[in-house]
């Protein structure tokens, strides 16, 4: 009977052994399924029949402790929560300290101590701890069993069985003294000991029961260790890793080379994503991740720390996700567009500060309302109706509403709504963005003004023209009509723009394009193509005699004297016609014909109308012929420099000007007249006129040397190679390059050049002058205000044009105009060449007005190099 209550007490004892292993369980790991926190705070801790108390490790302090501890120590749980473990734990330092120390050699989870209780009892317990953390703080929970019987039980045991041995001994003595009732004594013994057999097989039984259910709770606990999805990492107090969890071996490397590596060899630098101090980055084998570490001290009995368990939870998506909520509380705050969110019965629950700078309505005036507020009343129910059953369909709308302000001004938006369904597709909400687009609606307008109409005079441009062309093509061949398409260029203008400046000629166009607005019927259509280019589309023509009355009463307005500032300005137009479908059927071929027909009026004398023939094609074709062939002419060396003399009225000092010829082997010889404007158009005059200068002064520099500094010679230079080039630095170059004195090179330039007023200009000017190099005015007096040039450019000499002198000295105007000009380049500290002089009755007039120069025929036509270079000779030798 004895045996069977020993062996009950140690049966219980080992059972509820199991259960605090099983208790202490769910507090191994905090986090596991729920903070202990909630548990010390509810009815889990306070009723549970364990003991279990709370410490302070440091101090000793029970700062919690529940009922069953309450009555097992005698205390109230008040008197308990007052005291500290070293009043109830009767072992000294020294001997917890030991009883440590087996516990860890032994692999025990518990420790065992002698507990007094309040009636002065002492009790042997086991007790299982745990540190953990609790609102900042570092405790250690602890769960108390009594194991006082089973001790005694295990003291009982150990006698019984060494009285047994006692007691065997005696018999055995007994018999071998006594033979008398030796079998009786012997069958005792063996009942005794198969008694004794059955209760050891019994203990060992319930041991090895009690072993495969502790070997089940460390699989259970290994199994939860691993399972938790955070990394678990035990490290000692060098931060040395002892071991860690499948976690970390998944997300840092292996369980066996994390062993033995520092911890803090797979963190990084803290980024500024990371706004917690324990928030930090981790190089592991899959690349870098964010964790959030929370960090346990592990301590012994004494309170002395000896490692660390680091949890750390992987937080990159979590991260990821708070930066996304923060770029999109930025973009909500401090986008342009506006921004409405309303629930799903549609009233507004937030706006952004875009939304009150657009509409005026502050977040007071809104919240609770329906986007309805904002409705400017230029659409129409079915609209609004329309829209909301596509939202509810597709989930997303977007188009261009009108809307109206706080202040009542209505404006158009471009409105993009979006609809936010619940996990069931349910409306949860609706997002609405928005912006003012009254200034792109005013671009687009002004775009499409820019791109169809004329900046200048408001007519239709090139662009435009031809798109109503195309148009009117269509119609007239579906009416079987006419369509007239008419060229105009104005006459002259080029001189009006060039001497009273852009601003007269812009007031010039306008004035223009009125008048033939004016002179035009509500169906017609008058553009400007460019320039000084207008054309007029007149539509629904069958008789050729209503074009020409709208012709001549088109050229009559222009011809009409502009008056531009105080000025009475006086232009023509030449005008070509082209007949659809007569002249073509194509656009292109309507818009070349109209062309030559109007430079066939030009070559009629301008200030008329031509209508297209075939004729005008052919000249049209050769002037694309000579543009071709002036592409090729330098670089086959076509071009020729020819030099006329330029001689002083003393004959003392004599120069020339350099004048190019253009021979090709397909053309022949082509004037200059014909081709000079065409590399001007073309913008072959830079190269060319480059070559020019080149070659006249590398002739000049031989014949310079030649005859001792008495000869200079000048170069025509055109507008279009000053505002392409830098003629100054150019000029420079050259005069290096052959060495030729500046004081023997002048250039020639017009009118055109000097009335551009151009800053730029005028600088190239002043630093060829600079140079010591002359600047000659060509055809001077052919004008409008050719005189206020003289002082306000550096000029060296001007050129008085042949048209003055070929009348003389029997044209008395003519008389008065060339001695009044050098008269007043006398005064002005200027030489005169006077250009085309034939006679010596000219040259004689011309030397009794002191002019210096004598330039014509009278001396020579313009001769090739080598005959200018014999003239040179014979002048010289006389």
């Amino acid at each position: 009977m004895s045996f069977q209550i020993m062996g009950g007490f140690i049966i219980k004892g080992i059972l509820r052994l199991c259960v605090v292993c099983a208790l202490m369980m769910p507090f191994s790991n905090v986090q596991a399924n729920y903070s202990l926190a909630s548990i010390i705070d509810g009815q889990i801790f306070a009723d549970h029949s364990a003991v279990m108390l709370i410490i302070e490790p440091k101090t000793g302090s029970i700062v919690f402790a529940n009922k069953s501890a309450a009555k097992f120590y005698g205390y109230s749980i008040s008197q308990l929560q007052a005291m500290k473990i070293q009043q109830i734990n009767i072992f000294t330092e020294q001997q917890v300290a030991q009883e440590r120390k087996a516990a860890l050699n032994k692999g025990q989870n518990y420790f065992v101590f002698k507990h007094q209780l309040a009636s002065g009892e002492t009790r042997t317990v086991s007790v299982y701890s745990a540190p953990f953390e609790l609102d900042n703080r570092r405790l250690l929970f602890s769960v108390i069993h009594d194991i006082s019987s089973q001790r005694t039980l295990e003291k009982e045991l150990w006698h019984y069985q060494e009285n047994l041995e006692e007691l065997v001994a005696i018999q055995t003595q007994e018999i071998e003294q006594k033979r008398f009732g030796q079998f009786i004594l012997s069958l005792i013994s063996i009942i005794l000991l198969t008694g004794l057999l059955a209760i050891l097989t019994l203990l060992a039984t319930r041991l090895r029961t009690a072993k495969r259910s502790a070997q089940k709770d460390s699989a259970t606990l290994k199994a939860i260790f691993n399972g938790i999805d955070d990394l678990l990492i035990f490290t000692d107090n060098k931060h040395t890793i002892l071991n860690a969890n499948r976690m970390a071996a998944q997300k840092l490397t292996d369980i066996e080379t994390l062993k033995g590596n520092n911890i803090h060899t797979y963190m990084n630098n803290v980024s500024s994503i990371g706004q917690l101090d324990n928030e930090c980055q981790f190089s592991g084998m899959k690349g870098v991740f964010w964790g959030e570490v929370n960090v346990t001290t592990v301590t012994d009995e004494a309170d002395k720390k000896i490692g660390e368990i680091h949890l750390i939870r992987d937080i990159t998506q979590k991260l990821k996700i708070r930066q996304q909520q923060r770029l999109a509380s930025t973009v909500f705050s401090a986008t342009n567009e506006g921004i409405l969110v309303s629930d799903n019965t549609n009233k507004i629950q937030a706006i952004n500060s875009a939304f009150t700078q657009i509409t005026g309505y502050q977040e007071d005036d809104v919240l609770g309302e329906t986007p309805a507020i904002l409705n400017s009343g230029r659409h129409k129910p079915s609209v609004f109706k329309a829209l909301y059953e596509n939202l509810k369909n597709s989930g997303h709308w977007e188009g261009e509403v009108w809307n109206r302000r706080k202040d009542g001004s209505i404006y158009p938006c471009w409105l993009n709504i979006s609809v936010v369904f619940d996990e069931e597709k349910q409306i949860e909400m609706y997002v609405a963005l928005f912006n003012d687009i009254s200034l792109r609606k005013q671009s687009e307008q002004e775009m499409w003004l820019q791109t169809n109409f004329d900046t200048l005079t408001g007519l239709a441009n090139r662009y435009h023209y031809n798109n109503k062309l195309d148009q009117e093509m269509i119609r007239a061949s579906a009416e079987n009509t006419r369509l007239a398409i008419c060229f105009i260029d104005l006459d002259r203008f080029k001189s009006v723009n060039d001497t009273l400046g852009h601003n007269s000629g812009d007031m010039l166009l306008l004035e223009a394009a009125n008048r033939l607005k004016a002179c035009m019927r509500e169906v017609d259509t008058v553009a400007r193509l460019g320039g000084d280019e207008f054309a007029l589309l007149l539509p629904g023509i069958n008789n050729l005699s209503d074009i020409e009355r709208l012709a001549k009463k088109s050229l009559k307005a222009l011809s009409s004297a502009f008056k531009i500032g105080d000025q009475d300005v006086f232009v023509s137009g030449s005008m070509g016609v082209t007949i659809y479908p007569d002249d073509g059927v194509e656009r292109k071929i309507l818009l070349r014909n109209a062309d030559s027909a109007m430079y066939q009026a030009k070559e009629q004398g301008r200030n008329c109308f031509e209508f297209f023939t075939h004729g005008l094609h052919e000249q049209v074709k050769a002037r694309s012929k000579l543009g071709n062939a002036l592409h090729k002419a330098l670089k086959n060396n076509e071009f020729t420099v020819y030099f006329q003399p330029i001689i002083s009225i003393d004959k003392k000092t004599i120069g020339c000007e350099a004048l190019l010829r253009w021979h090709n082997p397909e053309l022949g010889q082509i004037s200059p007249a014909e081709f000079i404007p065409i590399c001007e158009e073309l913008g072959l005059i830079v190269e060319i006129g480059e070559w020019v200068l080149r070659e006249a002064c590398k002739e000049a520099s031989q014949w310079c040397s030649q005859f001792n500094g008495n000869f200079f010679v000048t170069v025509n230079f055109s507008s279009v190679q000053f505002v392409r080039r830098d003629i100054a630095k150019l000029v420079k170059n050259v005069l290096h390059e052959y060495q030729l004195s500046p004081e023997c090179l002048t250039l020639e330039i017009t009118e055109t050049l000097l009335a551009d007023n151009s800053p730029n200009i005028l600088q190239q000017l002043q630093a060829i002058r600079a140079l010591g190099v002359g600047l000659a005015i060509d055809d001077f007096g052919t004008g409008y205000s050719s005189l206020s040039y003289l002082k306000r450019f550096p000029l060296s000499k001007l050129k008085i044009d042949r048209e003055f002198i070929k009348d003389l000295p029997d044209e008395h105007e003519d008389c008065a105009m060339v001695g009044a000009i050098i008269s007043m380049a006398s005064n002005l500290h200027l030489e005169v060449v006077a250009e085309g002089v034939e006679t010596d009755a000219q040259r004689a007039y011309l030397a009794a007005l002191n002019c210096d120069y004598i330039q014509g025929f009278l001396y020579s036509k313009p001769l090739p190099k080598d005959e200018f270079d014999h003239y040179l000779k014979t002048f010289f030798e006389q």
